[in-house]
C-alpha cells in the first residue's frame, strides 16, 4: 500500500462499508454463526459506526449483520431522520431496547421486537446461533431482549474479536483521516502554547483549545482534552478542573482533533519558567523512552517483545517505580481501542495496525505524558505527529 500521498478525503468511501459487511459475512461462514450484533452508545461509538457511518446521541444503537443478506441498522425510537441522514446501511427498524437511558415510552409508535428482526434478517428461517460483539458495553435492555428470543445461553457466543481485529489494520482511506487529525491537532498545539498563561484556570485553556480545534477544521474533540497542572498531573486519565495554572509546576496538555470519525492525540509536558533539575532530567527521560518505542517496532515484532523492552529500559535507568503502563495502545476511530500492546500481548503487529506511543511517567508530587500516533511500516513506523518533542519552557 503506497501512503506516500495523503488522500484529500472527509470520510470513508462508500465501498469501504460494503466490504467491512462482506468480510464479517465470510467469518460468520467460518464459525458457523446465524448473524452478529454489535453495539454502540453515544460515547463508544465505534463499531455501529464502522459499520454504518452513524454516531447516536443519547440513544444507543446496534447493527445485526447476517450471515447472507442486507445488515440492518438499530435505533431507538426518536432518531430515524437522523439516522436514515447518515447511515450507509438502508435498512433502518426502531426499536425501544434502545431507547434514551431516561427510558420514555413512546406511546404511539411503532416499534420492533428482537423476534420481528431476527425473523427479517433471516428470511424467515429465525437465528439459531449469534455471535455477540461490545460485550463491556452492552446495556442489560437489549441483552434481555435478545436472550429473550434465544433458544439457550449456548446460542449466545461472545465474538468481540469480528469486529476488533478488522479495525485493528487500518485502510489507506483510514489512515488518511488519523493523518489529517493529527495535522489539526498539531496546529492547535502551536497555537495554544504561544497563547497560554499563567493565572488562567485549566478550564480556560480548555475553552481556547476548543476554539482552535473547530476553528482549524476538527470535526469535533476527539476526547475530552487534558489540561492539568501541579498535583492534577499525577492523573493518568481525569478532567480538568477551575486550578490556576502557576508558573514552576509541571502542566500537562493533551489535545486531539476527530476528522472524519477518526482520531488523532498529542501529549506534552510544559513548565512555565524553568524545570527544576531532577525534573528536567526524568522528563528528558522519558521523551527518550517515547523515541527509543519507536526503534523496537516494525511488522512481524511480537507485540510483547516491545513492552518487555520498554519496562527494561525504565529499569535499566533507574525509573522502575516512575513507570504505570505503556508503551501503547490502539487507536483509531476512538484515541484508545484495541489492540493494546502490553507485556503479556501475544500477536504479531502487522503493518497499517495504529498506534499512539503513550509515554506516561509518574512521582509522588506530579506526572506527564508524551503521546504521539503512528502506524506500523513494514521496517520501522511513519509517525504523525512529531512538534514539540523537545523540553517545553515557556
Amino acid at each position: 500500500m503506497d501512503l506516500k500521498g495523503d488522500l484529500m478525503i472527509t470520510e470513508i468511501p462508500d465501498k469501504e462499508y460494503q466490504e467491512r459487511i462482506k468480510k464479517i459475512q465470510q467469518e460468520l461462514a467460518k464459525r458457523d454463526l446465524d448473524a452478529l450484533l454489535v453495539h454502540s452508545t453515544e460515547s463508544d461509538f465505534a463499531n455501529v459506526f464502522y459499520l454504518s457511518n452513524y454516531w447516536p446521541v443519547f440513544e444507543t444503537t446496534g447493527i445485526i449483520i447476517p450471515r447472507e443478506g442486507e445488515p440492518i441498522l438499530l435505533i431507538g425510537p426518536e432518531a430515524e431522520p437522523f439516522a436514515r441522514s447518515r447511515s450507509k446501511i438502508k435498512k433502518i427498524r426502531k426499536m425501544l431496547e434502545y431507547r434514551e437511558s431516561a427510558e420514555p415510552e413512546y406511546p404511539g409508535i411503532p416499534l420492533r421486537s428482537f423476534s420481528e428482526i431476527f425473523s427479517e434478517v433471516s428470511n424467515g428461517k429465525g437465528i439459531k446461533k449469534l455471535g455477540l460483539g461490545d460485550y463491556t458495553i452492552l446495556p442489560m435492555p437489549v441483552y434481555d431482549g435478545i436472550k429473550k428470543e434465544m433458544p439457550d445461553n449456548e446460542s449466545i457466543v461472545r465474538a468481540d474479536d469480528i469486529v476488533a481485529n478488522m479495525r485493528s489494520i487500518k485502510s489507506e482511506s483510514e489512515i488518511a483521516l488519523i493523518k489529517k487529525a493529527h495535522e489539526i491537532t498539531e496546529k492547535v498545539l502551536d497555537e495554544i502554547l504561544g497563547k497560554m498563561k499563567p493565572g488562567m484556570t485549566e478550564k480556560q485553556v480548555g475553552g481556547m483549545i476548543l476554539e482552535s480545534l473547530y476553528r482549524n477544521g476538527a470535526e469535533c474533540e476527539a476526547f475530552p482534552q487534558y489540561i492539568f497542572s501541579g498535583e492534577n498531573t499525577r492523573n493518568a486519565i481525569s478532567r480538568t478542573t477551575f486550578r490556576t495554572i502557576e508558573k514552576n509546576e509541571m502542566v500537562q496538555i493533551n489535545i486531539g482533533a476527530r476528522f472524519g470519525g477518526y482520531s488523532s492525540a498529542i501529549g506534552r509536558p510544559i513548565v512555565f519558567g524553568k524545570m527544576p533539575a531532577e525534573m528536567k532530567k526524568l522528563v528528558q527521560f522519558g521523551l527518550d523512552a517515547h523515541l527509543k518505542t519507536y526503534e523496537w517496532i516494525k511488522e512481524g515484532v511480537e507485540a510483547c517483545e516491545v513492552a518487555k523492552q520498554f519496562i527494561d529500559f525504565y529499569k535499566a535507568n533507574g525509573y522502575e517505580s516512575n513507570y504505570l503502563y505503556g508503551p501503547c495502545h490502539g487507536t483509531g476511530i476512538i484515541e484508545v481501542e484495541r489492540p493494546w500492546l502490553e507485556a503479556n500481548s501475544n500477536y504479531i503487529l502487522k503493518e497499517n495496525m495504529t498506534f499512539m506511543a503513550d509515554t506516561f511517567t509518574t512521582t509522588p508530587e506530579y506526572g506527564f505524558r508524551w503521546e504521539d500516533g503512528f502506524r506500523v511500516t513494514k521496517n520501522g513506523v511513519e509517525v504523525f505527529s512529531s512538534k514539540w518533542q523537545e523540553i517545553i519552557e515557556l
